[in-house]
């Protein structure tokens, strides 16, 4: 399927540049990569405090709208899970495959905040600074995502350009309905090392494809080749 158009999303903190090294591989495939910039991420300057899940939902359809994609993959990492099933509800969302890399599934109704639970909601509240909740320390990188893989050197080249997520994207819910599954298709992708189960989902769930992934939960940054192979298969 060469030349399908492939929209990459990161979770929470991550913008374009996080895709850096899975871009150009998926391109010496044939793809048409996109990475849009969701709003207050990566160098877009506007202020987390006017930020919501909304903005990004709106975010994702405006590029795929002003880019005129059609048949494209949407590849939601993490907590893209909520902006890209928020897409995917609205009518010709541009998008006939969804995969989902280590992200969570949303709930009708409910929020990333419903779904954490008040006392993680309260958690993310105090540490929010202008509206906005900072990038994990390395302290806390490594107790909550033992085994992550990120190195020092890789590190070193995500801190600079990392993010605080806006607060607001964790308040709204994405979805009001369950997905029609049967409006593109939905591809799960598990990476095995990351310690968390994000969304109840298995190989056996009906509707789905499932992948496995030999990487912690950010495999653009520690295991690029593999999960660019792993997209151009899903994809092939």
């Amino acid at each position: 399927m060469t030349g399908t158009p492939v929209i990459l999303v990161g979770g929470g903190g991550l913008g374009p540049w996080a895709w850096e090294r899975v871009a150009p591989l998926l391109r010496e495939r044939g793809f048409a990569v996109h990475t849009p910039t969701l709003s207050a991420t990566g160098d877009d300057p506007t202020p987390a405090t006017e930020v919501t899940l909304r903005t990004w939902i709106d975010d994702l359809a405006g590029y795929i709208a002003r880019h005129r994609l059609t048949g494209a993959a949407l590849v939601a990492h993490s907590f893209a899970g909520y902006p890209a099933a928020g897409l995917l509800a609205r009518d010709a969302p541009g998008a006939a495959t969804a995969i989902f890399v280590d992200a969570p599934l949303p709930a009708p109704g409910r929020s990333w905040f419903d779904a954490a639970g008040p006392q993680t909601q309260a958690f993310m509240e105090g540490l929010a600074i202008d509206g906005a909740i900072p990038w994990f320390t390395r302290e806390q990188l490594d107790q909550a995502y033992p085994g992550h893989g990120i190195g020092d050197d890789d590190e070193a080249w995500m801190r600079p350009r990392l993010t605080a997520q806006p607060i607001g994207t964790c308040t709204e819910p994405a979805i009001r309905h369950p997905l029609a599954l049967d409006a593109f298709r939905p591809v799960y992708v598990r990476c095995t090392r990351s310690p968390v189960p994000p969304a109840d989902i298995d190989a056996d769930t009906p509707g789905w494809t499932w992948r496995e992934l030999d990487a912690g939960h950010w495999p653009m940054v520690t295991a690029p080749s593999a999960l660019a192979r792993l997209i151009a298969d899903v994809l092939d």
